[in-house]
């Protein structure tokens, strides 16, 4: 059966328009800029090269920022979509397969420069922290951290210190799970940048709109079975 892609094709046409407002807007900032500077030192070249190096450095880092904000929404919806319908259709019954598939999405889709996870996994209460890689190195670093009971106390994603594994530093964030009143569990996530409060938000956006209700189906069934 052919699916249409009206909402796609869309949001395609609204990020390319918003690329093409950018860099117009950039463009046009920078002619004013470039005539201000040339007036305060007409005989000198290098004020005017250092101003639109700088500019255009400043532009570049703004234009990734509005690459990620628009990029986010819509394609993780697509990215998540697979796994919504493992579990509607029964394909996913444990919360081991479940974790290992979220695990896998969240460190392959969050891959900015802003907001770039390298490792995941899913702990809930009576189980083990699931990953779809090995995590077993990191065990002692989560018992002497106490982060399954710490994240029953917590309602937003925190920054939990930091890991040294293979040789290398990584920051360590806990995003509580909880729907409604009742919680489920955390998502540890290791990035080797610190993460923003800006994007931050977009993580605690993404537990609330996708994986909140997808463990908790995931777990009752796993109960009843």
């Amino acid at each position: 059966m052919i699916r249409h892609r009206s909402y796609s094709i869309i949001f395609k046409v609204q990020r390319i328009i918003l690329l093409i407002l950018f860099t117009t807007t950039a463009i046009a900032l920078s002619i004013p800029l470039a005539r201000l500077v040339t007036a305060l030192s007409p005989d000198h070249l290098f004020p005017l090269a250092a101003t639109l190096v700088i500019y255009l450095a400043g532009m570049v880092v703004i234009g990734s920022v509005i690459h990620v904000v628009s990029y986010i929404p819509f394609n993780l919806a697509s990215a998540f979509d697979p796994i919504k319908n493992k579990v509607a259709t029964g394909e996913i019954q444990r919360l081991e397969d479940l974790g290992s598939e979220i695990s896998a999405l969240t460190s392959e889709f969050f891959n900015f420069s802003f907001l770039d996870i390298k490792l995941a996994f899913l702990h809930t209460e009576g189980s083990e922290p699931v990953s779809n890689q090995d995590i077993s190195h990191l065990k002692n670093h989560l018992e002497s951290f106490e982060m399954l009971e710490k994240s029953q106390n917590l309602e937003e994603i925190i920054h939990a210190g930091r890991i040294e594994l293979d040789s290398k530093n990584y920051h360590l964030y806990i995003l509580p799970l909880w729907i409604g009143e009742r919680w489920l569990g955390y998502i540890g996530l290791l990035s080797k940048r610190p993460i923003s409060r800006f994007f931050q938000q977009f993580l605690m956006e993404y537990e609330n709109n996708f994986l909140d209700d997808q463990i908790l189906i995931v777990l009752l069934r796993q109960t009843k079975g």
